[in-house]
C-alpha cells in the first residue's frame, strides 16, 4: 500500500481507511506492508497496528526539507482564509496548479520506491495507492516499471479530474487509465470516473468501512440535548463548509437560546473563534482543536453536523453514525451513500445557510425524532460499512486482478 503520510505525521481520513482496510485485510490471511516518504524524526521504519512500514528516506529528502523551508520563511504566510463566496468562487473542488515542490518531492519518492522494491518484487503482488494525487501517479509507474497491477482509491468526489493540475495532466490521465484499476467509494465518485474516460470493467465500488465491533453509545444514551457537535480538519476550507455552518449556527442559536455547537478538528482556532464572536455566536461556539479521542464528544452531543462543500466518505461521519447520533450532512457524494433522508438523518444543500440552520434546529426542537433517526444511523451503518466484510471485497478484487478477470466489481453492500 502506498500512503502519502502516515502517524506520527499529519495523515488524512484516506490514510486513516487505509490503516483500517489494512489491518482488517491482515486479520483476514492477507499480507500488507505501506510504504511512505521518510520525514524527520518519522523517517525510520516500523510498525503501525501490526503492519510493517517503510518510511523512504535519503539525503534527497533532507535537502528537499531544507529548501523547502528556507523558501517558508522568505514567503510571508497569509492570513487565514475562512469565508468564501460560492457564487462567485469554485468551492467545490481544488483548481490550483500544482507547484514545483510537490512535483519535485513525488519524483523522489517514486526513485526511492523503485530501488526499494525492484530487489522486493517477487514478494509482493499488487501496488494499491488510497488517494487520487501524487501517490496515484507514483503508483501507476512503479506497476508499468515493476509488472504489477495497480489499484487506485479515489477518495474524493474529483479526484481523477484532479490530476488534470499536474503538469501534462492530460497525458497522466490517459497513462493512469491504462494501467489501473479503480475503486469508487461513492455513486457520485463511480460516475465521474465513467464520465472521465475509464471503462466501466476497469472501476469498483467499494465504500469506505468501519469497526462496528466497537462498543458504540446507543441512540437512547445520556446526552446533552442541545450539544451539536463537528469534527473536521479546519485547514481543509472551503471543504468542509465551516463559514456556513458558523453562520447558520446564528439562526440556530436565536431560535433555541442554550444551545451549543462544538467543533472538533486542527486549524487556526484564533481566527475562527475571532469569527464566531464577529458574527455574535461567540458565547455558545467552542472550538476544542485536535483531540486524540473523540468518544466523550460523540457520548455527550445530540446531534452531529457535516456541512462540507466535498467529501469522499467521511469517516468522522461514519463514527457519528455508529455512535447513534442524528446526522445533518450536506447532499453531496459520501453522505447521500451513507445517510437515508429523514431516516437516518437529513440531507441538505450544500453551501446554504437557512436549509442547514432549519435542519439542525428542527432535530433540536423534535428530540424524540432526532433519537429515532440516529437509532436508523446506527443500524445502518452497522449493516452497511462493517470493515470486516470491506476487507473481503478487497481481498476477491485483488484476487480477480492478479487472476486478470476483474469485469465490473460492486462490493456495495445492500
Amino acid at each position: 500500500m502506498i500512503a502519502a503520510s502516515l502517524p506520527p505525521l499529519p495523515a488524512g481520513g484516506a490514510e486513516t481507511q487505509a490503516l483500517r482496510l489494512g489491518k482488517a485485510l491482515v486479520e483476514n490471511g492477507n499480507a500488507i506492508c505501506f510504504i511512505t516518504p521518510g520525514k524527520g524524526a518519522a523517517g525510520k521504519n516500523g510498525e503501525l497496528q501490526g503492519m510493517p512500514v517503510f518510511r523512504l528516506n535519503s539525503i534527497f529528502n533532507r535537502l528537499f526539507t531544507l529548501v523547502s523551508s528556507l523558501r517558508k520563511k522568505k514567503t510571508q504566510a497569509a492570513p487565514t482564509r475562512i469565508e468564501f463566496d460560492d457564487a462567485t468562487e469554485k468551492t467545490s473542488q481544488i483548481n490550483s496548479r500544482v507547484g514545483w515542490p510537490t512535483i519535485i518531492y513525488y519524483h523522489i519518492f517514486y526513485y526511492h520506491s523503485l530501488f526499494f522494491l525492484w530487489p522486493r518484487r517477487k514478494t509482493f503482488d499488487i501496488l494499491h495507492a488510497h488517494t487520487m494525487e501524487w501517490s496515484a501517479i507514483v503508483a501507476a509507474r512503479l506497476g508499468k516499471a515493476l509488472g504489477k497491477p495497480v489499484l487506485i482509491k479515489d477518495s474524493t468526489m474529483n479526484g481523477f479530474a484532479s490530476l488534470g493540475r499536474f503538469p501534462n495532466g492530460e497525458r497522466l490521465q490517459r497513462k493512469i487509465i491504462s494501467q489501473c484499476h479503480f475503486v469508487a467509494m461513492t455513486r457520485v465518485i463511480e460516475a465521474n470516473l465513467k464520465q472521465a474516460g475509464i471503462p466501466a470493467g476497469k472501476i469498483s465500488r467499494i465504500p469506505n468501512g468501519i469497526d462496528v465491533t466497537r462498543t458504540a453509545v446507543s441512540a437512547s444514551g445520556d446526552r446533552d440535548a442541545l450539544r451539536v457537535l463537528f469534527v473536521g480538519n479546519l485547514y481543509q476550507q472551503p471543504a468542509k463548509g465551516v463559514d456556513i455552518l458558523l453562520k447558520a449556527w446564528v439562526i440556530v442559536s436565536n431560535k433555541v437560546p442554550g444551545a451549543i455547537l462544538e467543533l472538533i478538528g486542527d486549524g487556526d482556532l484564533n481566527a475562527y473563534r475571532t469569527y464566531a464572536e464577529t458574527l455574535g455566536v461567540g458565547n455558545s461556539v467552542f472550538f476544542h482543536g485536535k483531540q486524540s479521542d473523540l468518544s466523550t464528544f460523540y457520548r455527550s452531543a445530540a446531534i452531529f453536523v457535516l456541512p462540507s462543500r466535498r467529501e469522499g466518505m467521511s469517516n468522522a461521519l461514519m463514527e457519528a453514525m455508529l455512535h447513534g447520533l442524528p446526522c445533518v450532512a450536506t447532499d453531496i457524494s459520501g453522505n447521500q451513500d451513507l445517510i437515508t433522508p429523514d431516516v437516518s438523518g437529513l440531507l441538505v444543500p450544500a453551501a446554504r445557510v437557512e436549509p442547514l440552520a432549519a435542519s439542525i434546529t428542527y432535530l433540536l426542537e423534535h428530540p424524540a425524532e432526532a433519537q429515532r433517526m440516529g437509532t436508523e444511523a446506527q443500524s445502518a451503518i452497522r449493516s452497511q460499512t462493517d470493515i470486516r466484510i470491506i476487507a473481503r471485497h478487497y481481498a476477491e478484487l485483488y484476487r480477480r486482478l492478479l487472476a486478470g478477470s476483474v469485469g465490473i466489481f460492486d462490493g456495495v453492500q445492500r
